[in-house]
């Protein structure tokens, strides 16, 4: 779980620069893969599949195995033998579909990764939009430059001040561009740390769900044959 919710924000980080970023390097960051399609996850939740979270390794199979013999052993203090063989039984009779349970768990789960916030698109368009001011300034001051090379009268070029307005276009739209980028890395950044607390959430109960269908319902079936056995054995008792 944590490798899918750190993925998760990453995801979210990796496509919100991408569809705010200065718009001169935002392509570069669609060269890099994204987090969560490298994964396969981040879907509806009716997306069937399989993920690509990495395997469990020797030590994790372990810890889960001890995990589940323990709850076996627990729900067993009460009952004798031999139902107390069987009720850890039951704890442990489904665990080889576990780790492929959950895995699908995961992939049914929704991350909310394919939507986009809104602000996402109205920050897109406020960078094309500086941008095209910058392209603009620096036309101009090559049409200036082009004009003073063939000897040709200078224009009457207004001005802020003692700066000219080509160049307040180009600078001006050049240092805009990289504060909103900037800003937008934050909000990102946030953005995802949200994100990743209700992924978190979200998978917990996923696994939850598996784990009380795997390992949970069968302990109590088992108990509640016992239980049965001794509603029988009393009434045998009392005739």
């Amino acid at each position: 779980m944590p490798l899918v919710v750190q993925s998760v924000a990453k995801a979210h980080r990796h496509r919100s620069v991408a569809a705010t970023g200065w718009p001169v390097t935002r392509w570069l960051r669609r060269l890099r893969p994204d987090p969560l399609r490298r994964l396969h996850i981040g879907g509806a939740p009716s997306t069937p599949g399989r993920t690509s979270v990495p395997a469990a390794t020797a030590v994790q199979r372990s810890q889960v195995d001890t995990a589940i013999r323990e709850v076996g052993a627990r729900a067993a203090q009460e009952t004798p033998e031999p139902w107390a063989a069987a009720v850890r039984h039951a704890a442990r009779s489904h665990l080889g579909e576990l780790g492929d349970e959950i895995d699908m768990a995961v992939a049914r789960t929704s991350l909310g990764a394919s939507r986009r916030p809104r602000w996402w698109q109205a920050v897109g368009a406020l960078q094309w939009l500086v941008f095209a001011v910058l392209v603009a300034g620096a036309a101009w001051l090559l049409a200036l430059f082009a004009v003073a090379s063939l000897m040709l009268p200078a224009p009457p070029t207004p001005k802020v001040g003692e700066v000219p307005w080509p160049t307040v276009l180009l600078v001006g739209s050049a240092v805009v561009g990289v504060a909103v980028a900037l800003v937008s890395r934050l909000a990102a950044w946030l953005g995802g740390r949200r994100r990743a607390r209700r992924v978190a959430r979200a998978l917990r109960a996923s696994i939850d769900a598996v784990a009380r269908r795997l390992v949970l319902a069968p302990v109590s079936e088992e108990l509640d044959r016992y239980r049965r056995f001794l509603a029988l054995i009393t009434i045998v008792r009392s005739r």
